[in-house]
């Protein structure tokens, strides 16, 4: 669709809410945490292009990052699914190795595990917490297995999480903690990431803070720390119209999401910037295939707004947790079953998941009508945003059926 008949169509949808008595601005699932200073920063940076080089910045990051998620180092890469890729080389998997992680989760972790030539198997979920189940974990261990992939999802602490720890301590297994969805999230006082052997975090656009597109991984142990570190500092960094795109998209995902003006701000800045949008999974990774920037740095530009953000995170989590009580408080109402919070765990709420019909799933205008807002759609596959389905994870299959998940962020700015 062009981009004018675009602002039209929204337009003329801004409008018929309005006649109905609807509002025209709603929370996001998106980009909530970016601000006016963020943007600010942003459009310095696009007007100065030589410090995009000072790696000074990403070096503050980095330190910045480790010492306020209590972790030993830190490195920053242009993607988490990159910094995933990262922490292969420094577990010193190989190709045929088998890595456990839960028949639930997005394309681009399945992705990084093919592309590095490791064999994923598919484990179950358990549905208080959407982790994965430890029953199922146990079923799927071989001699070839060499590590567990587990996820804190949605903000929450995975239910098994003391268990699988305890497991993969028993049969000798590295354990990968995904924290894209949970940074800040807290176990037993410590910061979920420094558990297992290495972790790591997302900054993209629908995720706890936001640059757009970014990864951190981090770890603990002085041995694999170097090898991350070598493997950081061995790759590229992204490419300038890569860091272009995403200063744009910064800016775009502002109006279009937090502005309280968005309803028309957003499509000026649409006009202005979309052509720069960048997607949070292409097409390419859709279809499984390894984008030729794959392996990248994160650039010292997008650390600068990475500091920014980080700045904001625990205030952030904590408005999130205030609104979780909203959602909790709903889900009794209607005798819908509440997301277990595991004992001694503090969540973010990254999104508040609840399981509804199917028939909820998939029309969901019911949201809007008497919530005023849109629900989240994670998973529609069990490889999100893939439709598919992988064997043997029937309560992952039930989830992508039925779970939705709503916006923990709704302030605007």
């Amino acid at each position: 669709m062009k981009p004018l008949l675009r602002v039209v169509r929204n337009q003329a949808r801004n409008l018929s809410r309005l006649l109905r008595g609807q509002a025209v601005v709603v929370p996001s699932l998106g980009s909530m945490t970016l601000g006016r200073d963020d943007i600010e920063l942003a459009q310095y940076l696009l007007a100065n292009r030589a410090e995009w080089d000072w790696s000074d910045y990403r070096e503050q990051y980095e330190r910045k990052f480790a010492a306020w998620n209590g972790s030993y180092c830190a490195f920053a890469f242009q993607d988490g699914r990159v910094a995933l890729s990262a922490a292969f080389v420094a577990l010193e998997l190989q190709p045929g190795d088998e890595v456990i992680l839960p028949g639930y989760t997005c394309v681009v972790v399945d992705n990084a595990l093919r592309f590095a030539g490791l064999k994923p198997v598919y484990a179950d979920i358990e549905q208080q917490t959407y982790g994965l189940d430890i029953d199922s974990v146990r079923q799927r261990i071989t001699v070839k297995t060499r590590a567990i992939l587990l996820h804190h999802l949605y903000g929450l602490v995975c239910r098994d999480f003391d268990d699988l720890l305890t497991l993969a301590r028993k049969k000798g297994l590295r354990v990968i903690e995904d924290c894209a969805h949970s940074t800040g999230a807290t176990y037993r006082g410590v910061k979920v990431g420094n558990f297992g052997d290495i972790a790591f975090y997302s900054s993209e656009q629908s995720k706890v803070f936001s640059t757009s597109r970014g990864g951190i991984a981090v770890a603990n142990n002085p041995e694999i720390a170097n090898r991350l570190g070598r493997e950081a500092d061995r790759i590229p960094v992204s490419e300038e119209l890569f860091v272009e795109r995403q200063l744009h998209s910064v800016i775009l995902n502002y109006y279009r999401h937090r502005c309280a003006e968005k309803w028309w701000r957003g499509d000026v800045a649409e006009l202005k910037y979309g052509r720069s949008k960048m997607l949070s999974t292409s097409l390419m990774e859709q279809e499984q295939r390894k984008p030729t920037d794959y392996m990248r740095r994160m650039s010292p530009a997008i650390a600068r707004l990475g500091i920014n953000q980080l700045a904001k995170v625990d205030d952030m989590n904590e408005q999130r947790r205030v609104t979780a009580c909203r959602w909790e408080d709903w889900c009794d109402r209607h005798g819908y079953v509440k997301p277990t919070v595991i004992e001694n765990s503090v969540p973010v709420f990254l999104r508040y998941p609840v399981m509804v019909s199917p028939e909820m799933k998939t029309k969901t205008s019911w949201a809007l009508d008497e919530l005023g807002i849109s629900v989240g759609l994670w998973f529609l596959g069990n490889l999100h945003p893939n439709m598919g389905r992988v064997p043997g994870c029937p309560r992952a299959d039930e989830a992508v059926q039925r779970c939705i998940n709503f916006p923990c962020l709704l302030e605007h700015e």
